[in-house]
């Protein structure tokens, strides 16, 4: 009787063993993502010529100019992948209507090796209303038709 128990014991112990060994774990992550590629990633963006920080280092984006100066709006990124083009867009407010104001090509980006990322510099130019606000926005197109996040920054006149 002794040598039954322990054989039954065994026996539900390997085939406890060997159903574990079948269960696959789904894999939740796979399921619900989909990659498609990498994409270039906007640092950040400025306006004005010179690139200024705050006191704790932040990059102040915006510029206030007088209406119809010539300037620059700058993207400051990093890409892995090889970049198509730069799109830069300009709206009265943050959520409004978008018009396209350049599409620049991929090669015209300097590497800064003091910020260590490339830089592209679009020239822009200021509205010609008086006490207005435009906001700009930038996007990197990749080779791999993969759109980057958009970044914006505002141009007041005075």
């Amino acid at each position: 009787m002794k040598n039954i128990k322990i054989f039954l014991c065994t026996l539900l112990a390997l085939s406890a063993i060997l159903m574990t060994g079948c269960y696959e774990e789904p894999d939740l992550i796979n399921e619900i993502t989909a990659t498609k590629g990498k994409v270039a990633q906007i640092s950040v963006v400025w306006l004005g010529t010179t690139r200024t920080t705050t006191a704790n280092t932040s990059v102040i984006t915006g510029l206030t100019a007088a209406p119809g100066t010539n300037t620059n709006f700058n993207i400051e990124f990093t890409s892995e992948v090889p970049v198509k083009e730069f799109r830069v867009y300009w709206a009265p407010t943050a959520s409004g209507t978008k018009t396209l104001v350049a599409t620049v090509p991929a090669g015209t980006q300097k590497y800064d090796a003091i910020l260590r990322n490339y830089v592209l510099a679009v020239p822009v130019t200021a509205q010609e209303t008086p006490k207005t606000s435009r906001v700009f926005f930038a996007e990197i197109v990749a080779e791999n038709g993969l759109v980057s996040a958009q970044k914006s920054a505002t141009l007041t006149t005075n």
